[in-house]
């Protein structure tokens, strides 16, 4: 699908969405465009912290918990797409 198919990583233990960190983020690093732009795919997020960000898409499981500006957007830009048609919505349909 484009560019956002080619920045992928494959995901390991210590980067499980397989995020890079030398590529750009599509939509800029701003936590309110990342976040509008997740919501645009459905998701929901939320703040309980400074620079951490709670991430969940129809159900309350699972969540995605994202420690920087940086890698929310980098999920945003990159991967969002991808968990946004193969998470289940909510009672299974």
């Amino acid at each position: 699908m484009g560019i956002a198919n080619a920045h992928g990583l494959a995901a390991t233990r210590h980067n499980l969405f397989g995020l890079q960190s030398n590529v750009p983020s599509l939509y800029g690093e701003a936590p309110d465009i990342s976040s509008k732009w997740l919501e645009d795919l459905g998701f929901s997020v939320r703040q309980p912290e400074q620079e951490h960000w709670v991430v969940t898409h129809h159900n309350p499981l699972p969540e995605l918990h994202f420690y920087s500006e940086r890698e929310l957007a980098q999920f945003a830009s990159y991967k969002a797409h991808l968990y946004a048609r193969r998470l289940p919505l909510e009672n299974g349909t």
